[in-house]
């Protein structure tokens, strides 16, 4: 019989022990074969899991990455507070407030925030923007040791901005440095904020017709420049800081979660995009089959088991250089009015089509498509469903505490080679701690375990000895 290395120790302890039995079966005095590290899952591949840590119970729904306190360690902030990050033994997440940010009952104005250093000072500051409130707004950054000392970060109005509930992070104009696209829900039109020279300057892009619920960076056209994708179709960008677009109403994406993203799915040198509902069920992808001068996009679906896909990000988060599409449920992006409200908290890892799961539907490419949605442009239909390639979904948490809010953010967090994953939402912020590889030690997961050591509780006896039976003979 052969015995895999992993198993061999604890087996031997368990020959060791032979016929004790006084003992209660722990690892130390084990009889039986303990399986010691996880195996791959039912697909046959390694399994993806992470460790949800709540971090507070405050109500916002955004949230960016910055080095606070300059320990090397990315913190979080996510509306008035941010979290401390207790280093790469782990621990707990210290929360401290830096900044004042508006409420509206259960609300907080505070929808989406980016790590920026707005007056190149080399302090990254905070900008925001919220549903709630007018405005993107910066926070200048104080410097660490003020911040570490309790100083308030000071906010100031970069622009209106009304019903806003999300935006998109990435380079526009191409001078290397991001900028902040932003969509609105009263369709207002579509504005970015260049923040790569001196003071910010917004600019305008289109109207009505082409803002929405939904807004994405990517280069569709396959020309070097970036493009801004919204809910209704895409500016093909001819000059940025001109404020030079080409309108293409290719498609529409309903109440789409944020961001929209660009990505090549079925591998054919063509950008795809990638979407959720933010306030209703269903994720899909959105194939680009034809051409800037002969569009046809086709809709396939990923999942629509869950609502309120309201925040995605693409990111490896197994390390095998594919990355994974990281999403799940926003908790009441309404206060409870959107269609699956009360289904169970949802985060998932959906694992994209690889080369077998596209070969397996090319010859269902010519089944018989379904009509266009109501109210969708001409060139977009949708896929027949023996024509939608398998995305293998993983859990990453479910019917607990973590959701996606309107923001995902990632990072080796702990410094351990692998990458973590943090949301925020109404239940609080949340990091998900990616167990890849683990180096937090035993004493500090024992400390922060959420069992409730205050026994006996209330009805139960005294505390009793363990009792054995007799040794077998």
């Amino acid at each position: 019989m052969k015995i895999a290395p992993r198993l061999l120790g604890l087996f031997v302890a368990a020959l060791a022990v032979g016929s004790i039995a006084s003992y209660a079966q722990d690892p130390a005095h084990a009889t039986e074969l303990r399986m010691a590290h996880p195996g791959p899952g039912p697909d046959g591949k390694d399994r993806i899991s992470f460790l949800a840590h709540r971090l507070g119970s405050d109500h916002a729904e955004a949230l960016s990455m910055i080095d606070m306190n300059g320990d090397g360690f990315i913190d979080l902030t996510s509306g008035a507070y941010w979290y401390e990050n207790p280093g790469a033994n782990g621990g707990e997440w210290k929360r401290h407030q830096f900044r004042s940010v508006g409420i509206h009952n259960e609300f907080v104005s505070d929808c989406g925030e980016w790590a920026i250093d707005v007056d190149h000072d080399g302090l990254v500051d905070v900008v925001t923007t919220g549903w709630i409130s007018n405005g993107l707004w910066w926070f200048k950054n104080p410097g660490p040791k003020a911040t570490a000392a309790g100083t308030q970060w000071v906010g100031a109005k970069i622009a209106d901005s009304y019903d806003t509930e999300g935006g998109a992070f990435a380079d526009i104009n191409g001078d290397g440095k991001p900028d902040v696209a932003l969509a609105h829900y009263n369709r207002s039109g579509v504005m970015w904020a260049d923040f790569g020279k001196g003071t910010p300057k917004i600019h305008h892009v289109g109207g009505k017709a082409e803002d929405g619920h939904g807004i994405g960076i990517a280069d569709i056209n396959g020309d070097g420049k970036a493009d801004i994708l919204t809910t209704h179709g895409w500016f093909e960008q001819i000059d940025a800081d001109n404020d030079k677009w080409t309108w293409h109403g290719d498609w529409d994406l309903g109440d789409a979660g944020f961001p929209i993203i660009g990505f090549d799915v079925n591998h054919d040198g063509k950008l795809d995009l990638i979407y959720g509902q933010g306030h209703g069920y269903g994720l899909y992808w959105l194939e680009q089959a034809g051409t800037t001068s002969s569009p046809k996009w086709i809709r396939h679906n990923i999942d629509e088991s869950f609502s309120q896909s309201h925040a995605l990000a693409l990111v490896d988060v197994d390390g095998d250089g594919v990355p994974e599409l990281i999403t799940g449920k926003r908790y009441r992006g309404h206060g409870g009015d959107d269609p699956g409200s009360y289904d169970p908290n949802v985060i998932y890892a959906y694992r994209l089509p690889g080369a077998e799961q596209i070969s397996a539907t090319k010859a269902h490419a010519g089944d018989p498509m379904g009509a266009s949605g109501p109210g969708w442009p001409a060139a977009m239909v949708l896929s027949a469903a023996t024509a939608d390639p398998m995305w293998f979904r993983e859990t990453l948490s479910l019917n607990g505490t973590a959701t996606i809010g309107t923001q995902v953010v990632y990072g080796d967090f702990d410094h351990d080679g692998d990458i973590d994953i943090a949301t925020a939402g109404k239940l609080g912020v949340h990091v998900l701690e990616n167990l890849k590889v683990v180096k937090v030690p035993g004493t500090v997961r024992e400390a922060t375990q959420p069992l409730n050591k205050e026994w006996p509780f209330p009805g139960e006896g005294k505390d009793v000895p363990q009792e054995d039976g007799p040794t077998p003979q």
